[in-house]
């Protein structure tokens, strides 16, 4: 690798923090449903199943820029990116995502995309300027990223996707007024189909990336915001971040992995001590240190999960003791009802009838 991969990379990326696992992988998901070979694809890059399994984890920046090289070397990459950012869903971008999808209007969900970006990672959510009449998504990527055309094509694209989506725009509503890319001309006719998709002037060979949007539609109320949900999840995302800033602590390296292997079962404390290269001994230490034990992080992890699951309508409880690792649902229920005093039922017909109290006013 040349000086000036190496160090445009650690820019994008210099506080090591690394890039969400569930954006990771949702891209090398769909790789392999496009048709690549993704066991190939995570092999060059460095990723394994365990890297992945905790959507809100982290993943190493240089693994993830290892991924679209990887793409970017096959001649169907461009192909690819356009299909990618035409069916990205919110949920790629994990909890982000779903704050995003309950904000009151589009301008919201860009706020929060911002505001929480270190949740998605360095060196993936744009700046948010105002003109006026019109909102900027601009950054300036570093050389080795800006080489990557698959993934500049991909970014702004999925971007006017998702909003599309949260907004129910009709297709001839003008939403993106100007994108520019940092990298040459794409060859035809992705060139043509990218011109046709976004509907407005593309500037290549830019200074910097940049997405100009209508300010009046994104101003538009969401098709289906849910204020509850919203300030719950807002405060889910602000836990998470906080969380992040102190990533090197040992209870929250114990809480990533719990989050990662909860679903298989009782969490075994051997296997999360071995996991983190250190003796059980040494990892009751470092816990007590630091004012926590495993069983207490393992209800603290099954707790918030159960909260976050049960904001969800679409699953059902029997199906979020399963998630949370319970043999049977009635063991999740007694473990609920020792967290908040009610049972799991009650407490998401809480939230619904917020929400619709909410609605009505």
């Amino acid at each position: 690798m040349t000086d000036d991969a190496t160090n445009s990379t650690s820019d994008a990326n210099a506080d090591g923090i690394g890039i969400l696992a569930a954006l990771v992988r949702g891209n090398l998901e769909a790789a392999g449903a496009f048709g690549f070979d993704a066991d190939a694809l995570a092999r060059s890059a460095g990723l394994s199943p365990e890297s992945l399994a905790d959507p809100d984890g982290r993943v190493p920046f240089e693994r993830y820029v290892a991924l679209w090289e990887a793409i970017e070397s096959d001649a169907r990459s461009q192909r690819f990116a356009l299909w990618l950012a035409q069916g990205i869903q919110i949920g790629a971008l994990g909890v982000v995502g779903y704050v995003m999808q309950h904000a009151a209007d589009a301008r919201a969900a860009l706020d929060c995309m911002e505001r929480h970006s270190r949740l998605l990672g360095e060196g993936v959510a744009p700046t948010l300027t105002d003109l006026g009449d019109r909102i900027s998504l601009h950054r300036t990527e570093p050389p080795r990223i800006a080489r990557l055309t698959a993934l500049s094509i991909a970014a702004p694209l999925g971007t006017v996707t998702l909003l599309r989506q949260l907004t129910r725009l009709p297709i001839e509503a003008r939403l993106a007024l100007e994108v520019a890319f940092q990298h040459p001309p794409p060859s035809e006719p992705i060139r043509s189909e990218l011109e046709t998709i976004l509907g407005c002037p593309i500037i290549y060979n830019a200074t910097e990336t940049r997405l100009i949007l209508s300010k009046p539609l994104l101003e538009r109320p969401l098709a289906a915001p849910n204020p509850s949900l919203f300030e719950y999840l807002e405060r889910h995302a602000r836990s998470l971040s906080e969380k992040l800033k102190g990533a090197s602590s040992t209870a929250n390296r114990v809480r990533e992995l719990l989050v990662a292997r909860v679903r298989e079962g009782e969490p075994d404390q051997s296997a999360i001590a071995k996991a983190l290269a250190l003796s059980e001994r040494t990892l009751q230490r470092r816990l007590q240190e630091e004012n926590a034990t495993f069983a207490e992080l393992v209800d603290e992890v099954r707790r918030d999960l159960a909260r976050m699951y049960l904001a969800d309508p679409k699953l059902a409880v029997f199906e979020i003791a399963f998630l949370l690792g319970y043999s049977e649902p009635s063991a999740f229920n007694r473990a609920f009802k020792r967290w908040t005093g009610s049972s799991p039922s009650a407490y998401r017909a809480t939230i619904e009838g917020n929400s619709n109290r909410r609605n009505e006013r």
